[in-house]
């Protein structure tokens, strides 16, 4: 009986162990919903500094990456969002607009579940505006900017 126990303690050690380190202090920063700053501990924050980044080639592969992650719905909506502009200064018009079809229906879904995510909103208008839809996104970021008093763009790296 002893023995089963001991297995028993083993395994949930085992099991437990690597989500913990996933979910712990230093991940994502903070834990509640957060504009979205990828801690330096965290596995991925290489990839995201990359997709982020000038090197078109490079950012590509590093979104791609991002986008595998699924580091959160955020994440994964914005690594599409720059992987299309990416895609688009390599002359790869049909895969950058489906990549920013893809972000825009994802900032969509974040905002059915938390219509108040400005991040997303702000998201959401860059993607309008990158799809033709200026007046429409505009609005998008004006009001995210109002919500979040400026700090949604922080996540997209855009001082303003």
């Amino acid at each position: 009986m002893r023995l089963l126990a001991a297995l028993a303690i083993a395994a949930t050690l085992v099991v437990a162990a690597p989500a913990a380190a996933q979910s712990g202090p230093g991940m994502s920063n903070p834990t509640t919903r957060s504009y979205g700053e990828l801690s330096q501990l965290s596995p991925t924050h290489r990839y995201w500094e990359i997709c982020r980044g000038d090197d078109a080639e490079a950012a590509v592969r590093a979104c791609g990456r991002m986008i595998g992650s699924r580091v959160s719905l955020m994440h994964t909506a914005t690594a599409h969002y720059f992987r299309s502009i990416a895609l688009k200064s390599l002359g790869e018009d049909d895969r950058a607009l489906r990549d920013l079809r893809r972000a825009y229906y994802t900032y969509v879904d974040l905002l059915r579940d938390e219509e108040d995510n400005a991040v997303a909103r702000y998201g959401r208008g860059l993607s309008l505006i990158r799809m033709g839809h200026e007046a429409e996104g505009e609005a998008e970021i004006a009001r995210a900017t109002a919500v979040s008093d400026g700090r949604a763009a922080e996540f997209f790296d855009i001082r303003g």
